[in-house]
């Protein structure tokens, strides 16, 4: 069979799934996509105080404002847990105007179909990254549906309408086209990413190490206007009311069994060591983050940029990219405030690539690695216990870590 006939075979495959994947959602409650949905319609009826939190937490935990349940309970009889708006107030006020015409359950159909046409788009972009190809675009495929059927990781992003699909596809667009020398289009794609969440501007070091200024110019620029078009659209008193929020999370460490934070990791680790009570997980909690620890994470981000500049710096060009991206992606991951799992989708659609440039049996015992320790059914196993919690916390780092670390060995092979 020829390599075209593979390539139709893996869109035939996307489109099976895609039309399996919306069917199967279809009319689902999705938690992330109700932030924005309920944020835009107290937007829309000029209710700017509901917009976030009443309360100047980055999360509500456990009390929704009465006003959001109250509008969750009027949607009908499917009625799921809501998620606290946390992106920046442009995004309420350009969905305004459709969230005061739809339903939510409308508006959730509208985000499935759109996520489900994001991932058709990002596992062809994420095929094309690493050049010298050694496998096919029907096996890519099927690695990818496998990820996103079987791991907690394809499975949150999917259930929850997460904005980090549409985010994940604009990181990669904008360092495919970075490979392609588009550096104007390489910014504005990685701008709009950052507009959407912040976190992906702190990638615009690669642009930085690459030394594509022109990119880095149009990141600057762009992501001004963004921000200008923010306050312009929406005011300084939402803005200050986000940044309230922002202030709360930089001072906290996230506790989840759903996250993979460093810093996280650090405060167990040290409860262990001086014989503190370790946690007692419910759900997904907000504890005070010692000074030590914000200083030992900013110094694994500086010691963790110099290994991946130093180590890929003489690595050709059709692969110097991919490397890097994954490693300062994973980097950042870790070591940022939010390490949600299905923020992963990033590596777990870029990492089939290593069947392209390294031997199959690696390969396939890193992929092996991330899928098991991700995989629906570890998680599924581990939740109820508070010994499987910190087993999938500490577990999911290590196995983030291992990545990274196999990517450096298997660059030094490429020498």
């Amino acid at each position: 069979m020829n390599k075209l006939s593979h390539q139709w075979l893996g869109f035939a495959l996307l489109a099976v799934w895609a039309l399996a994947n919306v069917f199967g959602h279809w009319n689902n409650w999705f938690q992330d996509a109700s932030a924005l949905y309920f944020s835009a319609y107290f937007y829309d009826l000029g209710q700017f105080s509901l917009v976030y939190s009443p309360e100047p937490n980055f999360f509500w935990g456990d009390n929704p404002p009465a006003e959001w349940v109250a509008l969750a309970n009027s949607q009908g009889p499917v009625v799921g847990d809501m998620a606290p708006f946390v992106y920046p107030p442009i995004w309420a006020a350009i969905f305004a105007p459709l969230a005061s015409k739809i339903t939510a359950l409308q508006f959730f159909n509208i985000v499935l179909a759109v996520n489900t046409a994001v991932i058709v788009g990002t596992i062809y972009l994420a095929y094309g990254f690493v050049r010298a190809q050694r496998i096919t675009f029907l096996v890519w495929c099927l690695i990818a549906i496998g990820f996103l059927q079987f791991t907690t990781i394809g499975q949150l992003a999917l259930e929850l309408g997460q904005p980090q699909i549409l985010v994940t596809l604009l990181i990669i667009a904008a360092f495919r086209a970075t490979q392609a020398r588009l550096e104007i289009s390489a910014g504005v794609l990685l701008a709009t990413a950052a507009a959407i969440k912040l976190a992906p501007g702190l990638l615009a070091i690669l642009f930085v190490m690459e030394r594509r200024w022109k990119a880095l110019a149009v990141f600057a620029v762009v992501g001004t206007a963004w921000a200008a078009a923010s306050f312009g659209v929406a005011g300084i008193e939402l803005h200050d009311s986000f940044l309230t929020r922002l202030r709360d999370l930089d001072a906290h460490v996230l506790i989840s069994r759903g996250a993979v934070t460093f810093d996280a990791i650090l405060v167990q680790a040290t409860n262990w060591a001086v014989g503190a009570p370790g946690w007692e997980f419910t759900d997904y909690w907000l504890q005070p983050e010692p000074g030590w620890v914000k200083g030992v994470n900013l110094t694994v981000i500086a010691a963790g940029l110099v290994v991946i500049f130093t180590t890929t710096k003489d690595i050709s060009d059709d692969l110097r990219l991919w490397f890097r991206l994954l490693m300062a992606f994973m980097l950042f991951f870790c070591t940022g405030p939010l390490a949600w799992i299905h923020y992963l989708i990033l590596p777990m659609f870029l990492l089939p690539g290593l069947l392209s440039i390294t031997t199959t049996g690696l390969a396939t015992a890193v992929l092996g690695l991330f899928f098991v320790m991700f995989s629906t059914v570890v998680f599924d196993v581990l939740f109820s216990q508070n010994w499987g919690a910190n087993v999938l916390i500490f577990g999911g780092f290590i196995t983030v870590v291992i990545v990274f670390s196999a990517l450096g060995l298997i660059r030094d092979r490429l020498s």
